[in-house]
């Protein structure tokens, strides 16, 4: 490899050069947006010409303190073709100066980034091949994705006037309810208990937890079709001192939706089954509220003893310990306390960054927010399965967005303190003890899954 042309840079006390042909271009130093678990040499990410890219302290890849952000000297070198995805950061840029061949000393060391010497006036200049330095960076190409939405916690910063719904499918069509009268959503496959003289669309009785809860077949109710298949859910909706489970085909997300795009049309539909549409970038969506399951019950109420009703909503706040959200990894389940939880996206490609811890996946982004996926696969040393039904489920930790992927989403649910089991234990903080201790379910310690003594 014959050098034309060299850029001096200044690192501590030492003096390197970097060919030209691999420099696009000099500039300040640009906000760094942190990464979780952050990989040996990189600082993070940062935007260049309007692309993401990683930011590589090239002190540290040499093994020397790390280059200060905020120094006037300090300098960020966007890079040219395959290491375009990177930018070097250092300390200071000296000069640019022509090779003279009869002082380059080429040196033949395999894996050294050091690949020749070169005297230039009173100084030796060490020549790094970047392409050898960061040669385990992969290419980053950080295209904002459409992702559906997930149920936002108050941990979450909350949109400007925004309301929470959850978006399901009944049929080929799009409902949603909004997700202050969600109390949890549940699998489909329930036992149920007949209501004598009832309607269709109530399914009878299910017993959650010590409370039994009427369950209407919501699609029968609108005049869809009602097939059976394992994407189905139960939603349990709470309206005042009134519960009841709505049997529906699929969940597709649960987001925000800016009330400007939040239409009410109660007027407009006589039958009271429908409080308005969102208007969604793609499609109208009917949405219902509290006035529409106000209705619901009070068409089934004759059907259900007064006696049950007084045991639908028999659980106190007090006996709750904690919300956890159970999903599947490899076929099992485990759980996480939905505090954490920011929301739940469809499953996007990741894109690799330097030199990952082992159990990052890479990162993706989000609505112009960078989110680092770890992998529970390889934290609980079972093999990856990615399927059409796979999550990302978003969590705010110390500050940072972190992603895992899962399986599948199984439920919601509130858990009472009789069922839940602490336990000492590096990843699992509990054990849940659900359906009368028939079903054991692993709650993790989110945080020491991403403890800082793996960063």
């Amino acid at each position: 490899m014959q050098i034309q042309e060299i850029l001096i840079i200044k690192n501590a006390q030492e003096n390197y050069g970097i060919s030209t042909e691999d420099i696009n271009q000099i500039s300040r130093v640009p906000s760094l947006m942190s990464l979780p678990l952050i990989p040996k040499g990189t600082r993070g990410l940062c935007a260049v010409g309007g692309s993401i890219v990683s930011m590589i302290d090239v002190n540290l890849l040499l093994n020397m303190p790390e280059v200060d952000l905020g120094a006037g000297s300090s300098r960020l070198l966007s890079l040219n073709g395959k290491l375009s995805s990177n930018a070097l950061l250092v300390s200071e840029v000296y000069n640019t100066v022509d090779i003279d061949e009869a002082n380059i000393e080429y040196l033949d060391n395999a894996n050294d980034p050091v690949i020749a010497i070169y005297k230039y006036k009173d100084s030796l200049i060490q020549v790094i091949s970047l392409e050898t330095l960061i040669s385990n960076i992969s290419r980053v190409e950080m295209k904002s994705k459409n992702v559906n939405g997930g149920k936002i916690k108050a941990v979450d910063t909350k949109e400007e006037n925004s309301t929470k719904f959850l978006i399901f499918a009944m049929t080929n069509e799009k409902f949603a309810i909004n997700i202050d009268f969600l109390r949890e959503i549940i699998l489909a496959d329930v036992k149920y208990t007949d209501i004598s003289g009832s309607p269709d669309d109530l399914l009878g009785l299910i017993t959650l937890r010590e409370e039994l809860i009427a369950v209407i077949d919501l699609r029968s109710y609108y005049g869809f079709n009602n097939e059976k298949n394992e994407k189905n859910r139960i939603l349990i909706a709470s309206y005042g001192d009134e519960t009841i489970g709505l049997l529906v085909d699929d969940i597709i997300d649960i987001k925000s939706i800016p009330d400007k795009d939040i239409e009410y049309m109660k007027e407009n539909f006589e039958d009271n089954k429908i409080s308005g549409v969102i208007h969604d970038a793609e499609s109208l969506i009917s949405f219902f509220d509290g006035d529409v399951l106000k209705e619901i019950f009070s068409k089934n109420s004759s059907h259900i003893d007064s006696k049950t009703k007084s045991q639908t909503d028999k659980k106190t706040d007090s006996l709750v310990a904690q919300e956890v959200i159970v999903f599947k990894l490899a076929g099992k389940e485990y759980a996480f306390n939905v505090d954490f939880v920011a929301e739940i996206i469809d499953i996007v490609d990741s894109t690799k960054v330097a030199f990952s811890d082992e159990n990052v996946d890479g990162v993706i982004n989000i609505r112009g927010q960078i989110v680092t996926i770890v992998s529970l696969f390889k934290k609980l040393n079972i093999p990856t399965q990615i399927n059409e039904d796979s999550k990302i489920i978003v969590c705010y930790i110390d500050g940072s967005k972190i992603g895992f992927v899962v399986d599948s989403i199984s439920d919601i649910m509130d858990i009472k303190s009789d069922e839940l089991k602490v336990q000492d234990d590096d990843l699992f903080s509990s054990i849940l003890h659900l359906d009368n201790g028939k079903r054991l379910v692993p709650s993790m310690n989110i945080e020491k899954i991403v403890s800082r003594q793996e960063k």
